[in-house]
């Protein structure tokens, strides 16, 4: 006999699934879907399939108008997760489902049973929305019998007290629908083409703003800016901007340091032989000396000591090098590369350079 809920879920030309158990008997599964089968008619068709195997086959997704599951005694086995969203797949939108299971009737489990029931009905509601079910309803729910509750402990494979468990156990034949629309299925809200038809009709239209006060404009092009004061490019001018160069002023001289030429005149008298020098001369008048070295005189190797050397080096004084630029004085913004007073602070000419006593005193006293 079919449950409850399957006579208001079946109807005629409808392809139904009906899912049983191993634990079955074989005339209950056939007098179910011999029920079923009347009530789908010569269009219809039934299909069987165990419990065990849904998690675990491929299901033609979308096929099914109804789903009838565990209404062949015993129904002792819970609904996995897995089998759940399996039996949602294979629904079309608004197809329905008829499950009946055992569940526990108070919130906690039962030690006797171990995990053959571990959910209440509640719980069970809670499992099918979670699964994508709809419109669920509980279609009929009663106590299971002592014999019923031996059929279970059979069933599980476990030895424990029928009688023990009276009361405790009910089974619940729940109703659900699929949702009349597949997982990932777009629609238009209608209550927002109606709300955005009724702001057209009852907002009116936003008056035009009026266009911003020019408070000055910038024309691309300054010829065009008819009212720009332009200045007068030859009012920039002085006279002497206005005077051609010759071209005598326009050629290089051909001698002195402003000139072309790489190297001085025999008879220089330009000042280049003094910017120049003479490289023959600066190697001439090295004097080696074993005694203290003259004040008038300069160290000409920077190896050696003053007076830790036996043997020193100078230059005199005659022989020391001279300012070609006369700008030596100034600093070492003001000398050459090769200027001789490079890192030696600014000075008078004629000066002798020397540290100041205080700078060899430590500044911090210990």
């Amino acid at each position: 006999m079919a449950p409850t809920a399957t006579s208001s879920l079946v109807s005629q030309g409808q392809k139904v699934l009906l899912v049983g158990t191993a634990s079955a008997s074989p005339s209950e599964l056939t007098e179910t879907r011999n029920a079923i089968l009347s009530s789908v008619g010569a269009q219809g068709s039934v299909t069987f399939e165990q419990l065990d195997r849904l998690a675990t086959i491929p299901l033609p997704a979308a096929t099914y108008n109804t789903i009838v599951t565990g209404a062949v005694a015993p129904s002792a086995y819970q609904h996995s997760d897995a089998v759940l969203v399996a039996l949602a797949k294979t629904l079309v939108p608004g197809g329905g489902l008829s499950l009946t299971e055992p569940v526990v009737s108070g919130v906690t489990s039962l030690p006797a049973i171990g995990q053959a029931i571990q959910r209440s009905e509640a719980e069970l509601v809670s499992t099918l929305k979670i699964s994508g079910f709809v419109e669920i309803t509980t279609a009929n729910k009663r106590k299971a019998t002592v014999q019923e509750i031996q059929g279970l402990l059979g069933a599980w494979g476990l030895q424990a007290d029928a009688a023990a468990l009276e009361g405790q156990i009910d089974f619940v034949e729940i109703s659900a629908k699929k949702p009349a629309y597949e997982l990932g299925a777009a629609t238009a809200l209608p209550w927002a083409r109606k709300g955005a038809a009724a702001n057209k009709t009852a907002t009116p239209a936003a008056p035009a703003p009026k266009p911003a006060a020019k408070v000055w404009t910038v024309s691309a092009n300054d010829n065009d800016d008819e009212d720009a004061e332009l200045e007068d490019e030859d009012n920039l001018l002085d006279e002497s901007d206005l005077i051609k160069p010759t071209k005598e002023q326009l050629e290089a001289p051909e001698c002195g340091p402003t000139s072309l030429k790489k190297k001085k005149c025999k008879n220089c008298t330009c000042g280049m032989e003094e910017s120049e020098g003479e490289p023959e001369e600066e190697s001439q008048g090295a004097i080696v000396s074993s005694g203290p070295v003259p004040n008038e005189a300069i160290v000409a190797s920077a190896g050696n000591k003053w007076k830790g050397s036996a043997i020193t080096e100078v230059v005199p004084k005659s022989l020391q090098p001279k300012s070609s630029c006369g700008n030596c004085y100034l600093g070492d913004a003001f000398r050459c590369g090769s200027c001789p007073y490079l890192g030696m602070p600014a000075f008078q000419p004629g000066q002798k350079v020397q540290l100041g006593g205080s700078m060899l005193k430590d500044d911090i006293d210990f």
